[in-house]
This record gives structure tokens, sequence and C-alpha cells, in this order.
């Protein structure tokens, strides 16, 4: 056994100063895995440490599967094990869980030997078929964090004192969190439609205010709701405690307060005084969007740094879209941190260590000139941090969900290329592209009868399922993974033009070139402009956008006529789901796909039936099925109608919507105009014919 006195000594004086000036510190520990280990325990007796390893035979052990599972604790001090994989999101995580005057554990192999180590976290980002000798994210990590003022013990080089020392004594101001219980009443004790946005990083309080106000309208029902149960114990724990009352973390109700889930809230629309959304950028704007309209006394509460896996994305989409609906609704941010005092070393070290402070500076108008294309490579990223800086931080502006993990993904991932479009220097969109395929054929038949899945092939296994032939897989494809455009230069063609130049750079490469994304009326409209094809649409609606995921496919060799069984394909799903899983598609949605399929031959008989009940007193029944028919199979007439007459037949005859949701959703006054309406969206399409 080694004599780790000194560390112990070294520690010991830390851990007075970070009491005292209510901080947390980073303690870097590299070495072999033995040395690390032997030294931690050392070093560490509080059993109130979290251990976050694979290693069972560590004390207090544990490896969450998702993020999740550590968020909403507290603890001493907390330990990762970075010899279990360095996962940026999970290592966040952990940090934000160690309590004021508690330090952060971090061991791994020594700092020069990071790049070239094998992390099992590199397998996340691993496309099958490819291999990394190389983690460029490990190598970032380690430049970064040898210049942190933090401790660092190495078997190699002994103790390396970095952190500061002088002590501060300081105080936790508690008035901003004081001020936004206050807005909190004000919206329930208010006028009705005045939402409250509350935006703020972890440790902020912005939970426990909602408690402490919930404990202040001990007459008014109160609902909560979170995506997580767990993320509202702290506002449960802090009701419980200003009530004098005791708190199973098991019980979702408590005095005034109840618990109730995104899905559960919307089905049963229960009655409350206010509704209390935390997390809110964890739940789907458009869900967020329908609270807002049911509940008129509401608050929004949300983490601006994306641990939970939520991006800046919900924070400018959503405030926009309140403050333009709603002129009296309020944002507020809570920047004071209550965990743990102002200027904290362990939150500064997280935020810098992965980037999570990287903010894009938008082009101004007078900039607006032409815009030049490039292609750069990962590792002119990491040696230019302040491009790697803009990069991540536009992608961040243009994704609803956003993660910690991002920044391994885009420095590691070894089948992808990037993209970027500049003004003047400026960076103004970034287009992040996966290289797919490339699969034997005796590999590529076992992923078509669903045999095998590798990692990294979306697209392309898709492809190759949809039509069962296996030269999606043999063949190379690429996929766009995200492309973001500077927010004040949309509508302005830079998205068209950055896509256009991707293009023309892979289509050497590969033979086909596609997308996946959440499927909005815009964005389809977008790709389908730019002869994208779309060939799939999911069944099921995405739990963190609450759209259905599309799947747009353009040809860029010889071969496009493998291509058209797909689009028939979908075009015959299509309009059965209409019936069925697509029922309640946004009919915007199902205009824009209609126009993309192409028309077929409408037989004579279909075509005499229709000119028979047009000159009759046809009912919406007696027609509807025909209408069908003709629609099914020549799309391409239902686009040369006004708006509302294509609302009408998407919905009556395409969807077979009930007539009341039908008067409902399109401000009618009842049957009456409705039918009206109805026979005149006949004659105007038949004007088409």
């Amino acid at each position: 056994m080694h004599d780790y006195k000194r560390y112990k000594a070294h520690l010991n004086e830390l851990g007075q100063q970070l009491a005292d000036a209510y901080h947390r510190q980073l303690i870097l520990i590299t070495g072999s895995s033995a040395w690390c280990y032997e030294l931690l325990y050392s070093l560490i007796d509080d059993d109130n440490t979290l251990v976050v390893s694979k290693q069972s035979a560590l004390k207090n052990s544990y490896w969450p599967t998702r993020t999740h599972q550590i968020l909403g604790q507290e603890f001493a001090h907390a330990v990762y094990d970075g010899f279990s994989g360095l996962h940026p999101d999970k290592l966040a995580a952990l940090g934000g869980a160690v309590k004021a005057g508690g330090m952060l554990f971090l061991l791994l192999p020594e700092l020069d030997d990071l790049p070239t180590w094998q992390d099992p976290s590199l397998s996340t980002v691993q496309s099958h078929g490819h291999t990394i000798n190389y983690s460029l994210f490990n190598q970032r990590f380690a430049t970064v964090i040898k210049q942190l003022p933090a401790f660092h013990f190495s078997e190699k080089d002994g103790c390396i004192n970095n952190a500061v020392t002088s002590v501060t004594y300081n105080k936790i101001d508690y008035e901003p969190q004081q001020s936004c219980v206050d807005q909190i009443i004000k919206v329930a004790n208010g006028r009705a439609n005045r939402p409250l946005l509350i935006n703020a990083d972890r440790g902020r309080g912005k939970s426990a205010a909602l408690g402490l106000a919930t404990a202040k309208l001990i007459d008014k029902k109160v609902i909560i709701c979170s995506t997580q149960f767990k993320a509202t114990h702290s506002s449960f724990k802090h009701l419980a405690k200003e009530l004098g009352m005791q708190y199973n973390a098991e019980d979702k109700q408590l005095a005034n307060l109840h618990y109730v889930a995104p899905d559960a809230l919307l089905n049963t629309l229960p009655e409350c005084d206010l509704l209390l959304v935390d997390e809110a950028a964890a739940i789907p704007v458009p869900l967020l969007l329908k609270m807002l309209a049911h509940y008129p006394r509401i608050v929004f509460a949300s983490t601006l740094v994306g641990y939970e896996g939520n991006g800046r994305g919900y924070t400018i989409r959503f405030s926009n879209y309140i403050k333009a609906h709603y002129k009296a609704s309020k944002v507020i941010t809570l920047d004071e941190p209550l965990r743990f005092a102002k200027h904290d070393p362990l939150e500064k070290h997280t935020r810098t260590l992965f980037a999570l402070d990287a903010q894009y500076k938008e082009l101004s108008s007078d900039q607006l000139e032409q815009s030049v294309h490039s292609e750069i490579t990962q590792q002119s990223l990491v040696n230019n941090e302040p491009l790697l800086q803009q990069v991540i931080a536009l992608l961040a502006l243009a994704h609803y969900q956003s993660s910690v993990n991002d920044l391994r993904q885009l420095l590691d991932a070894p089948s992808q290329r990037l993209f970027i479009s500049k003004i003047n220097n400026q960076l103004v969109g970034v287009c992040l592209i996966a290289i797919e395929g490339g699969l034997s054929e005796e590999l590529a038949l076992q992923v078509i009868s669903g045999e095998r899945r590798p990692q990294g092939h979306l697209m392309a296994q898709t492809l190759s399922q949809l039509s069962f032939n296996n030269s999606y897989l043999t063949q190379l494809s690429a996929r766009v993974v995200r492309i973001a455009i500077d927010p004040c230069s949309h509508n302005m063609g830079f998205g068209k033009k950055l896509l256009s130049y991707c293009e023309s750079q892979v289509k050497s490469q590969c033979s086909w070139f596609g997308a996946s994304f959440g499927a909005t009326a815009q964005l389809l409209n977008f790709w389908q402009n730019q002869g994208f094809d779309t060939i799939k649409l999911g069944y099921q609606r995405d739990k963190s956008t609450a759209e259905h995921s599309a799947l747009v496919v353009k040809c860029l060799s010889n071969k496009s006529a493998i291509i058209q069984p797909l689009k028939k394909q979908f075009k015959n799903d299509f309009f059965y789901g209409l019936l069925t899983h697509f029922k309640t598609l946004d009919w915007q949605l199902v205009s824009i796909l209609i126009e993309g399929f192409s028309d077929g031959l409408i037989s004579p008989d279909t075509r005499e039936r229709l000119a028979l009940l047009v000159n009759s007193n046809f009912t919406q029944f007696s027609i509807s099925a025909t209408l069908w028919q003709l629609l099914s199979q020549s799309p391409s007439y239902i686009s040369q109608l006004t708006e509302f007459d294509k609302q009408l037949l998407i919905k009556l005859v395409l969807q077979n919507e009930c007539n009341e949701k039908v008067i409902q959703h399109s401000d009618l006054l009842g049957k009456n105009q409705l039918e009206n309406q109805f026979k005149r969206a006949i004659k105007n399409l038949i004007s088409t014919i």
C-alpha cells in the first residue's frame, strides 16, 4: 500500500476552502486503473458519495443507463470512473449532483495517453465497419482539462495543484428566487392568459420555487406536470417543508399539489387553478401549445443547459411563440445559483470541457453577401476552438433536442463529413452528413431479413428493408444528420445553396442522398422542392417532437428507376394510412405530401360514376368513396384547389374525419354550412378535371 497522506492533506485543506466558499471542485486522478482505484479509496471516507462505474468491486458503484437517473439527487461527493467510458452526458449530470463543499473525482488514464486509449464509450459513435484508433474528443478533453484550475493527482507526475487557493466567504442570494415565487403567485391570482416562462441553469432553484409558491396557494388546486416524476421531487420537498408535512418520495400528491404526466394531462384535461410544467423543454412543443390553449393560468419552467437532452431551440422557438401570442406573458431567467455559490469551479469546468457556454454570433442584416461553402475536417475543428464553439452553438440553436454527447459525436464519429457556409469569414450554415452503406452482400441479406441491425446505417437499412434490395446497403449513401442556418438568415436560400453544395461533394462517392427528420409541412416542402422524394413516414409520433419521422431520398446516380417502386409503394401505403394511423395528421402536411406524388390513370368507370353523382342530388356519404378513388389515383387535382377546399376534402374524404370535428376546426357554424361548403369544393374540384 502506497503512502497517500500528502494527497489526503491537500484535500483536507481544499475541503475547508470549499466549505467556506460554498463551492465545489474537480479532482482529477490519472494513471493505471488499479492505482486510481487504490488512491481513490484512501481519499474518500464519506458514505454519501455516489460512484458512477461499471466496476461492481468499487464500493457504492452504480452505472445509470440513462442520464435522468442521476438528475434530482444530491451527494456530498461523487466519483466518475472514466475507465468505464468517458460519456459526456453522464459526467456532466453527475457534476450537477454534487453538494456545495463537495468534490467530483474523475478517474482516467494519463492525459497524454487519452487520445489513443481505447475508450469504451467510443462504441456509441462508431458505425459498423469503421474503427476509431484516435479520439479527437479525448484529445481536446485532455488539452482543456490540463489548463483548468483544479487538483490533478497523477501516478506518473505526482500532485499537480492548479487550483486557486484564495479563501472567500460567500453568501447565497435568495432574492431572485423569491421574486420568481412572487411571479408564480401572480399568475395564479391575476388575470387569465398571462403565461410565465422560467428559464434557468441547474442549481438555480426553479423547481424549488414551484414548491414554495404552491405552499402560498394552499387554497388552490395546483397540478405539476413533467416527463419524469423524479424531476418534481424538489418541488414536493419544498412544499412539504413549508407546510411542516412529511413527504414520501413515491407520493404523487401532497396537500394541494398533484403530479400528472404530460400524456395523461392532455388525455383527461383535469381541472386546476394553476398548471406548473417543469422541464418544459423535454416536452414536445406541440404538446406545450395544447396545454397553453386549455389552461388559462400556466407556468413553464425549464433547464437551459442540455443535461436533460433539451436544447436552446426550445427556448428560442417557444419563447418567441409565447411573446407573439400572449402580449402580457413574462419570461424570467434565474442566474443566481442556490445549491452552491456564484463562480463555482466545478460548474465552470463542466461548461468549459463540454463547450456548454458556446454562443452563436448571429449575422447582422448589413452583412448579407454571397456565402462561401467548404468542407472541414474533425481535426481542423479541434485545432480551431472558436470555430468549434460556433459550429456547436449553431447546431444547438437549430435542433429541438441537443445533448452534451453531441460534442463527442461531432469530433469522433468516423463516418461523417462536415460542410459549412461562411459570409465574411463568419459561420452562417452547417451541414453534418453521415456516410452509410458499403457493407458486404452477406451482411446486407441478413439486414433485409431482420437478423442484423448494424449500427450507424439508419437510412441504408430502411431503404433496403422497404425495397428488399441489398444494393442500398452494399453501395454508399449520404444522410443529412443535421443542417443548421443562422436564424437571422432563414428564407434567403442559404440552406438550399449549402445542401446543393453538399450534394455536389458527395455525388462522386455516394449513390443516394437523403435525410430523416420530424415531418412538418414547412420542412417537407423544403426537401421536396430540392428534388427529394418522401418514401416513408413513421407510423408513430416521435416522443421528443410529437411528429412523425419522414425519410426523404434523392438518387445521385443513373439508377433513379430503383427509387420508383418505393415512391409508388409509399403513395399506396399513405392513402391507406390516412384512414388509420395518419387519421390525425395535419391537413397541411397531407397536402404537401400529396404534391410529391405522381398521378396514375383514372379508370373510365370512376370518371363516369363521378359525372353521374355530381349531376345528381349527391350527399357527402354517396360521393365520398368515388372521390377517394379519384384523389388517391390522381392526387394532383387536390393541389389546384384553394386552401379551404383542400382542408375540407382532405379531412372529410381522405381522412374520413367526423363532421363535428371538421366543423370545430374549420370554424363553421354547423352542418348546413359544412354541407354547402363541401358541395362547393366538389364543384371546384370537378372544374379542374
